[in-house]
């Protein structure tokens, strides 16, 4: 069994000191660039360092977040950041972009990079490629399953991190556009403005139906304290835990539990969690699901997305005069707590408790009190959002220092010469000697116990004296304060070295040169979703017609086959390891013999097909484009204007002109969620109309459910470009999703002719 690693967020100085202190063996965060929580306080340059040099001196590693997609004129700053935490010794990069993994693993050959859950990584060919590719780490998606993670454990030597407690996404990490489409604020480039906390309506056949739950796209938080045995046993190293946007106390309660966890199942203890759920649930509650992880079917709750906190009582009146709400409390109310009324999503601070007509600084169950208000609220539920006790408890466990590093101590003296002092801590080892001589004792001399207690004294250091060795000979003295000062002075020693310890020493100046090789004319790509869809393309001269793997792909291909078609295999964006074993057994995919790629599994997997990358790889950059050899579609979120300045081998390059966007896809369904309250996996309601979304802007997103259960949530305007003649690719990309085979010929006689014959 690998050695278990608790993996902590931390937004800021204080959060990291939290998660430290409560039993983190490494942190990950940001700098004030470069990282998927651009909204987040995040550390500058010196805070990056102090972070470094706080988590070594205590046996902690540090993991840098650059898990965003990066534009070509970024590249620059980019790398002179790199330089800087590598020069600091950051102990890990977190990488989405294929781009930036490459460049990395050239300039700074022994820098460690850990895969992140960004990348869409889900399957054993995904690890399998980048254990091959060089790196150290894979996060794997939140949508894997304790089967699925000790399959993909038992195949590599790469270590396996796993999200065991926080926000979950609804939509695959990596694979969201919607925020990027409907508000200009990417994901992928760490500005996600969560869309999927918003309510929505729930329609069917464009009729909105009854309202049951408003936040049908907004998940629980997951919990996984209950199975941490089982995430052991699969093999998974690193537990991480989501929340670099969190409070400080939130970071800590939650690492506590966790490390509490940990140690004992380790142990063999029995583990009671009740204390720590509620700890943790009064710093943040969106209420808990178990997750995909361990089959949990109530994902969504969809009743509030934010922080519900814990009910605490029920309004019963409100008094106009006064402006007080009347509460009856069911739990304890206290000056310094938060409240939120239900009914109006409304609260206050707790500065005034009124009980009995008199001021209180705290109030119980079953009082009835009253809180100054505003806003008239004549009933429902009263919830605490912030718990001032639960706050001051866990501000506790890391106002002192927790972590005490074990040390052996040795002091020899002889009468005539110098003192030796020598401290070993792992395999660092300082020697210090004595200003003074040591000199025989007139009257009291100095004492083995004496020296101990003075050589003890280690204060709020990190260290504290496993033992203690004197060797010193009778009739000895020397002054106290002398044994004070080489103590104090070998342990600033040993702190500095382990704060400035070498964790990588590697670093060239490589950086790729790269030239842009021009094509001069373009092609057309076509993918259809049914067959209805693809009788329209047979009227159309369309070298590269892509239809996706599902049940009537082999009919699909033998349609192409008997009009002297080529038919491409479309591989879905989500691959898990049955999808990619029934795929490469069926007749279709025997047959033929291109296949667009969506996934670092399935470009591993296929090794015996030509292959063309699809959208779901996000090459958005000139650096991830030159280093695939393949046919690849760029990035749905690079822009024209952007696409006319990278350096690019336009010949292999393919932009989508036309096309609903899939802003989402997951293994969560918004029908099934709507009509059994949780997810009622096959139950075939998607084929009896046609389902969408509605937005508070009354924007109507429609959802297409395909074969494994799994939610696409189009956009409701395609991609139209009208005038493509100056894009500077060769491949040009029509992406038909529930279009009608009207709409389809209208689009495509735009650009093609039909051909007469």
């Amino acid at each position: 069994m690998k050695n278990i690693e608790l993996l902590a967020p931390a937004g800021d100085k204080e959060a990291l000191i939290a998660a430290i202190q409560n039993g983190a063996n490494a942190i990950y965060l940001g700098g004030s660039m470069f990282n998927a929580r651009a909204f987040a306080k995040n550390f500058d340059k010196e805070e990056l360092l102090w972070a470094v040099q706080y988590a070594h001196l205590r046996n902690v590693r540090i993991f840098i977040t650059v898990n965003t997609l990066y534009k070509d004129e970024e590249f620059e700053d980019l790398i002179e950041y790199l330089d800087y935490l590598f020069d600091i010794q950051v102990d890990a990069l977190i990488i989405q972009d294929i781009g930036l993994f490459h460049i990395v693993r050239k300039r700074y050959p022994d820098f460690e990079i850990h895969m992140s859950t960004q990348a869409s990584l889900m399957n054993k060919d995904a690890v399998a490629y980048f254990e091959e590719q060089g790196a150290s780490r894979v996060v794997l998606a939140r949508e894997n399953t304790i089967e699925e993670i000790q399959d993909i454990c038992s195949s590599t030597s790469l270590d396996i991190e796993v999200f065991v407690h926080g926000a979950m996404c609804v939509c695959y990490s990596g694979q969201c556009l919607m925020s990027s489409v409907i508000g200009n604020r990417s994901g992928n480039r760490g500005q996600c403005a969560q869309p999927c906390r918003l309510k929505y309506k729930f329609m069917k056949n464009n009729e909105i139906l009854k309202e049951k739950s408003p936040y049908l796209l907004s998940p629980k938080d997951m919990m996984t304290i209950e199975h941490i045995g089982n995430l052991i046993e699969a093999g998974v190293h690193s537990f991480k835990i989501e929340g670099r946007m969190k409070r400080p106390e939130y970071v800590g309660s939650v690492v506590k539990a966790y490390r509490k966890a940990i140690d004992e199942y380790l142990h063999k203890q029995k583990s009671n969690f009740e204390d720590d759920i509620y700890q943790m649930k009064s710093m943040f509650n969106r209420d808990y699901t178990d997750g995909y992880i361990f089959h949990d079917q109530y994902i969504v709750q969809g009743d509030y997305s934010g922080n519900k906190g814990m009910i605490i009582g029920k309004v019963i009146g409100y008094k106009k005069k006064e402006k007080r709400v009347v509460i009856e409390l069911s739990d304890t109310l206290k000056q310094g707590d938060s409240i939120v009324f239900e009914n109006i999503d409304k609260g206050r601070p707790i500065n005034k408790i009124f009980h009995n007509q008199k001021l209180v600084s705290n109030a119980i169950a079953n009082n009835q009190v009253e809180i100054e208000f505003d806003y008239p609220v004549y009933q429902g539920n009263v919830r605490k959002v912030i718990n001032i006790d639960v706050i001051n408890n866990i501000q506790k466990t890391y106002s002192y220092e927790n972590i005490k590093q074990p040390i052996y101590i040795s002091f020899k003296g002889r009468i005539g010469d110098f003192a030796t002092l020598k401290i070993q801590y792992k395999d660092e080892c300082i020697i210090k000697k004595s200003h003074v001589l040591i000199e025989k004792a007139i009257k009291v001399s100095l004492d083995q116990e004496r020296i101990e207690k003075q050589l003890s004294k280690l204060g709020n250091t990190v260290f504290y004296a496993k033992s203690i060795i004197v060797d010193i000979e009778p009739f000895s003295t020397m002054p106290i304060k002398e044994i004070n000062e080489m103590r104090r002075q070998a342990i600033d020693e040993l702190t500095q070295k382990l704060m400035s310890k070498k964790v990588h020493k590697e670093k060239n100046t490589y950086f790729p040169h790269i030239q842009c090789v021009n094509a001069a004319s373009h092609e057309y790509h076509v993918f259809v979703s049914n067959l209805q869809q693809l009788e329209v393309l047979f009227e159309y001269d369309i070298p590269y017609i892509y239809y996706p793997y599902q049940k009537d792909a082999l009919k699909a291909y033998q349609l192409c086959k008997n009009h002297q078609k080529e038919m491409i295999l479309f591989i879905p964006r989500i691959c898990k390891d049955d999808d990619i074993k029934e795929i490469k057994n069926s007749h279709v995919c025997q047959k033929v013999k291109k296949i667009v790629v969506n996934d670092f599994g399935s470009y591993h997997a296929f090794c015996d097909k030509t292959k063309i990358l699809g959208t779901g790889i996000n090459i958005y950059n000139s650096y991830s484009s030159s280093f695939m050899n393949e046919q690849h579609t760029l990035s749905l979120e690079i822009q024209v204007h952007q696409l006319q300045h990278m350096k690019i081998n336009q010949n292999q390059c393919i932009y989508q002109i036309y096309g609903k966007t899939e802003n989402m896809i997951s293994e969560y369904c918004p029908i099934s969620q709507y009509y059994f309250g949780f997810q009622n996996k096959n139950c075939q309601l998607c084929h009896n109309g046609k389902y969408a979304l509605l937005d508070r802007m009354n924007v109507k997103y429609d959802l297409m459910m395909d074969e494994q259960c799994r939610m696409h949530l189009l956009n409701d305007k395609p991609i139209f470009i009208k005038k493509v003649k100056n894009i500077p690719v060769k491949g040009l990309l029509f992406h038909f999703t529930n279009e009608e085979t009207h709409e389809i010929e209208n689009i495509l006689n735009h650009y093609l002719i039909k051909n007469i014959s």
